[in-house]
């Protein structure tokens, strides 16, 4: 557990030991399999959300149904923004979806809001973080208003080949409309014009990525 939350948690060694052993007492893990769904906000934090192991998509929810990803979490990353609404004036509603099985570990909200109270050093750390966060929002709202879905699509698909470190994408139609924030049937069309410009390779649930340069260039 301490190796856990030294790699997480830059302010650590800054702690006093009392406050090590806090967080040490309190913090609960939860061990949760792909596809499990987790809804954050209306006035309820969760707390400080360290992944141990796994990729968690983290998304919003349209009151139609439909979802936009907003960023993903991989091993070591901390969900700060889980914990947000605990700072007066702030509540952020968020779900987080497993996108393979996952550790995570919480560190309660009385005893984050404890920390954040008692350390300027955890203060600073929080509020640099959720205001990466919301810059990082921030600037996939800019790409959806601005960029052309086809640029859209190409970014999702690049990205899928770093997390994965393959060309070879077993990877949903949906999936992809989700990341670019369009439907279903535009990634479908568009997939095929990709492979039709010898950019892809499409098989059944795969797309196979063979020019990721003319990807990036559109």
């Amino acid at each position: 557990m301490n190796e856990i939350l030294e790699q997480a948690l830059p302010f650590w060694e800054s702690l006093t030991d009392k406050q090590k052993e806090e967080i040490r007492n309190n913090m609960v893990k939860t061990e949760c399999q792909k596809k499990t769904q987790l809804h954050f906000g209306g006035g309820e934090c969760a707390g400080v959300q360290i992944i141990g192991k796994g990729r968690v998509r983290v998304f919003i929810t349209s009151p139609g149904g439909g979802d936009i990803t907003l960023f993903r979490l991989l091993e070591g990353d901390v969900s700060i923004l889980s914990a947000a609404c605990m700072l007066n004036g702030m509540d952020v509603e968020l779900d987080m979806e497993m996108e393979t099985d996952c550790e995570l570990y919480t560190i309660p909200k009385c005893v984050y809001r404890k920390l954040y109270d008692e350390s300027g050093i955890v203060k600073d750390y929080t509020m640099e973080m959720i205001s990466e966060k919301f810059s990082d929002i921030m600037w996939l709202f800019n790409q959806f208003v601005f960029s052309n879905v086809a640029s859209r699509i190409a970014s999702a698909l690049l990205d899928h080949k770093v997390m994965e470190r393959s060309d070879s994408l077993a990877i949903t139609h949906e999936a992809l409309a989700r990341d670019a924030g369009t439907a279903r049937e535009v990634v479908t069309r568009i997939l095929k014009q990709f492979q039709a410009d010898g950019l892809v390779k499409l098989t059944r649930g795969k797309v196979e990525i063979l020019n990721e340069a003319g990807l990036r260039k559109i």
